[in-house]
């Protein structure tokens, strides 16, 4: 970081990054918008639209990958500049959403596109320069990358410009609140492909209230099922009006809202939290709470955390289960058990 920025906190340093890449005096398109249960993608959504909005920024369009269109985006902005949604499925690991983004590159070469911070990972070189191809065509593309590794990989192996800028959820810095804890210990564990072997499933601490979630699961919504119809509307020509965009985006903030909220109370029982997701170490760190993290399986906490949370007395990094174990069983000591 440069000096300026060394005395600023990562969401300080996140809007001053965000702010030197999309004008505000050009209409924006936000593309992306992540219609399912995991809390850390909709805080990353979130983040972006308190940046937008506190920046009165011209957002025209919104759609997710299921409802979007060219016709309607063109129509709404003639000329602008396209947001690229953020957060840690750039490369291989999620292959829908990379499609989807490289779409839009081919599709809108005259229009300026905005990666919103990132962390890169490919699993072969074949993709990899599929993607370089791609998107190093793009005379106005600009990749905003979550960790130095990613940094290294879009300008040595993409081709494009980049730049390292701290995830958009730390933007939401202030707007979290922290409550009193039910039980000891609270694990967040993942339940899918990038979960580093065996993760987190039957974490215990002897002698310690324990309790093992993942935030994907979520109860029946009636914002969930507004937001369904009204995404389905955009593919029958109405996603152009402006008063159909303006429903969208309030039925999508309300929804990121809900879910956000959900996870926030499912880390607030916890005295001290263990995860291997690098969202509820992102939502820890902005709820004040004791921590212990384990790596996902390609690296991402790590790389994030050594750019810019290292050394943070708030947390620990493990890279494995029982080291986990021994970390918590240090942090509650420090912090005392719900007994």
């Amino acid at each position: 970081m440069s000096d300026i920025q060394s005395n600023m906190t990562p969401g300080q340093i996140a809007q001053q990054v965000l702010s030197t890449c999309i004008d505000p005096a050009i209409p924006v398109a936000l593309l992306d918008y992540p219609d399912h249960t995991n809390v850390g993608d909709c805080a990353i959504w979130a983040g972006e639209v308190m940046f937008l909005s506190q920046g009165r920024y011209d957002v025209r369009y919104v759609c997710d990958v299921d409802n979007f269109s060219e016709h309607a985006l063109r129509r709404r902005l003639p000329f602008g500049q396209i947001l690229l949604h953020g957060g840690g499925n750039f490369g291989t690991v999620w292959p829908r959403y990379q499609a989807f983004r490289e779409m839009v590159v081919q599709r809108f070469p005259d229009y300026r596109v905005v990666q919103l911070p990132q962390s890169i990972h490919f699993k072969d070189d074949q993709s990899l320069a599929r993607a370089s191809r791609r998107f190093s065509k793009h005379e106005d593309f600009m990749l905003l990358v979550r960790d130095r590794e990613s940094l290294a990989v879009a300008t040595e192996d993409l081709g494009v410009r980049a730049q390292l800028c701290p995830d958009s959820a730390l933007v939401l810095a202030g707007s979290l609140v922290r409550k009193a804890p039910q039980l000891d210990v609270l694990v967040l564990a993942r339940s899918d492909k990038e979960m580093k072997g065996a993760g987190l499933a039957g974490f215990t601490v002897p002698g310690a209230q324990c309790k093992v979630v993942d935030w994907l699961d979520e109860p029946p919504s009636w914002r969930h099922a507004s937001t369904q119809w009204v995404k389905a509307g955009a593919l029958s020509g109405l996603g152009a009006g402006s008063g159909y965009q303006r429903l969208q985006k309030k039925l999508f903030s309300e929804l990121a809202n809900e879910r956000i909220a959900r996870g926030v109370a499912i880390l607030n029982q916890g005295r001290i939290v263990v995860t291997d997701r690098l969202h509820a170490h992102i939502l820890c760190m902005l709820l004040g709470i004791p921590h212990v993290v384990l790596d996902n399986e390609y690296g991402k906490l790590s790389r994030f955390i050594n750019c810019w949370h290292a050394n943070h007395p708030l947390f620990d990094v493990v890279q494995d289960a029982q080291s986990a174990q021994a970390a918590a069983t240090k942090r509650l000591s420090q912090v005392g058990t719900m007994a």
